[in-house]
């Protein structure tokens, strides 16, 4: 019985698109770019990892890869894991087939999928960025002697998590003392929040046809004309910088106000165009860099 809700839940994978982090499409770009860079071997160890991962059974190579990067959010709604965030909760049973594979736990780990960096345009005081986060966590499983079955769908989420800019930051303001949640509390023209603006800049179809072409167009615009990738860091502080100064940058430049859902701040004419472009260039980044972790980890 346990299987038949592993195959739900993987069926269920690429349709999920929760509002805190890139959408399902987002992810599967990604990994898609990824998974098509990594050499023979790591792609090797990767695939055998995931064969031993109780909810990726079902999938092979590169479905399974795919799908193992939205899975971290897809647990946010499982009743298989808890929120460990929340004070005095009951941890759930580890379940036998989780124990074989090496979890320790059976924690949603909300927690993990962003890092608030603060800053202020009005003089309000800041927060520092609580943990454990993001950052703290790539670099834990980067630190690594290998990769665990546990940790590689975390991995190859959050490197797509950290390249939206606003799992980077936090905005503090007059209005919003404690900061915004990384645009959550921000809403922008038509009555969104600004973090699903920037979530769904890929679009939400979540179809192999329509990641496939967005990841082989993103890719074509992200290497130059001479048929070389830029040089890229592989330091996730260096990843987690460049997207809290988009933040600040292109992500806020409509002002310092946070709207309403009745009165939402209206956005300059081109800014949604300007988002999509640095979207590109985040999610191409993101999986390239990917690509570079995991052959340096499980490539040798």
């Amino acid at each position: 019985m346990r299987r038949f809700w592993s195959a739900l839940l993987l069926l269920a994978l690429p349709l999920q698109a929760p509002l805190q982090a890139w959408n399902a499409t987002g992810h599967r770009i990604v990994a898609a770019i990824a998974y098509d860079r990594l050499t023979d071997k790591a792609r090797a160890r990767v695939d055998e990892l995931l064969r031993q991962h109780p909810d990726f059974k079902a999938l092979l190579g590169r479905d399974a890869f795919l799908a193992a990067s939205v899975w971290p959010d897809v647990i946010k709604g499982d009743n298989r894991f808890y929120d460990d965030t929340r004070p005095n909760v009951q941890p759930t049973p580890l379940l036998p087939d989780f124990a074989g594979v090496g979890f320790l736990n059976m924690a949603r780990h909300t927690n993990w999928h962003y890092i608030d960096f603060p800053f202020s345009p009005d003089g309000t005081p800041l927060e520092l960025p609580r943990s454990p986060n993001a950052l703290i966590e790539i670099r834990r499983i980067l630190k690594e002697a290998s990769i665990s079955v546990h940790d590689l769908p975390w991995l190859v989420h959050l490197t797509g998590d950290v390249h939206q800019p606003l799992h980077c930051t936090s905005r503090f303001t007059k209005s919003l003392p404690h900061g915004d949640q990384g645009g959550n509390l921000v809403f922008v023209t038509p009555g969104r929040n600004l973090h699903a603006l920037w979530d769904d800049l890929a679009g939400t179809d979540t179809t192999d046809a329509y990641v496939n072409r967005y990841a082989t167009e993103i890719t074509a615009e992200f290497v130059n004309g001479n048929g070389q990738r830029p040089r890229l860091s592989r330091d996730p502080k260096r990843w987690v910088d460049e997207g809290f100064d988009l933040a600040k940058r292109e992500v806020y430049n409509f002002g310092p106000e946070s709207g309403s859902r009745e009165h939402p701040v209206p956005l300059p004419p081109a800014y949604e165009a300007n988002a999509r472009r640095i979207a590109r260039i985040q999610l191409a980044k993101a999986g390239f860099r990917l690509a570079a972790a995991l052959n340096s980890k499980l490539g040798r």
